[in-house]
């Protein structure tokens, strides 16, 4: 496949910037309101669609352009006037979700592939010490303490099991962390799924990210990784089969440590806001908001469908949104899917 078939489709915002193809199914953005608009209003013309959306023609006109270069609506002739339709929502999520799930089996396998370049680096320090293995626990360690302690602009983690700290050390590194963050170091913070299970770390993240962190969470991140500055990097690797401490990697600046940035990026970019409030126990009135939420539906859709007010609908989703850690209705739905609460 060529890299522009690999390429992401994305909506330009008026203004400035990128959204993702998630924004269709938020009604807050003028993409999700359009689209929303059309899947109720099917076949419409550009006057009923900017009467139904109070917009300028002109500026619906550029954001069916947009919808239309992702394959989100079609422009059709009727009897020589332009219509649109919206393709149906079901399929534009579903491909959305195998594209994501292609993305994470391409990253997966790439980092399969530099885990056996890694483990071909002899400790003669190959590289003029571009790349410098680690062979002990206590090393690695004070390895990541180093780049928390020596950062001064930012600071790009993951952090998934097995861990190789105890609970006093992991105190340590939490304390390290807001210590940093309160001197103004920026985090980006990475988490695997598996941290709504574990109650001392998910303390640990959502007292991080009170301080200031981003912190995210992921199915299955492939590797744990540091990065400071972008300077340098310390990864951890499986197990050494020779002993029982796991094996590190320092690497200082080098094309590694640019991919290993690039690597985190991507991750980032598929991952989903940290929940608050994981362990609240969702009711049978937020769960019904949620799952139609997930259905396009708008507030004034849900307060009728479920016999509440539409301030009361604003206030529950605003705090569902909350909870979830999301910022769009899209994210909250996948938030809401992971946690098991749809």
């Amino acid at each position: 496949m060529s890299a522009a078939g690999r390429t992401r489709p994305r909506l330009a915002v008026v203004g400035g910037g990128q959204a993702d193809v998630h924004e269709l199914f938020d009604t807050g953005s003028l993409y999700g309101r359009t689209y929303a608009t059309l899947v109720q209003h099917p076949r419409a013309t550009l006057t009923e669609l900017a009467a139904h959306l109070e917009c300028p023609p002109e500026l619906v006109q550029a954001t069916l352009d947009r919808l239309c270069e992702v394959q989100a609506v079609v422009r059709l002739d009727a009897g020589g006037r332009a219509v649109w339709d919206a393709h149906a929502p079901e399929a534009l999520s579903e491909a959305e979700a195998r594209r994501r799930q292609q993305d994470t089996a391409r990253m997966h396998a790439a980092a399969a592939r530099l885990g056996e370049t890694f483990r071909s680096v002899r400790r003669s320090g190959r590289g003029d010490g571009v790349i410098v293995p680690m062979y002990e626990t206590r090393e690695i360690i004070a390895e990541f303490e180093d780049l928390h302690r020596c950062a001064r602009k930012n600071v790009r983690l993951i952090e998934r099991g097995p861990y190789v700290c105890d609970a006093e050390r992991s105190e340590r590194l939490f304390e390290l962390k807001s210590a940093r963050l309160a001197a103004g170091v920026r985090y980006q913070l990475l988490y695997q799924d598996t941290i709504y299970q574990d109650p001392d770390r998910l303390r640990h993240a959502l007292a991080v990210t009170a301080a200031g962190a981003q912190a995210r969470t992921l199915p299955d991140p492939p590797l744990k990784l540091i990065v400071a500055d972008g300077e340098r990097a310390t990864i951890v690797l499986h197990n050494d089969e020779r002993r029982g401490d796991p094996m590190g990697l320092r690497i200082g600046p080098s094309p590694t440590l640019d991919l290993m940035m690039r690597t985190f990026d991507v991750l980032w970019s598929l991952s989903a806001p940290i929940s608050v409030n994981p362990s609240e126990p969702l009711d049978e009135r937020d769960r019904a908001i949620l799952t139609l939420m997930g259905l396009g539906a708008t507030d004034d859709t849900i307060a009728r469908r479920l016999g509440m007010s539409r301030r009361t609908v604003v206030r529950r989703t605003a705090s569902l949104l909350e909870r979830l850690g999301a910022s769009t209705r899209f994210q909250a739905g996948v938030q809401a899917i992971r946690r098991g609460w749809l």
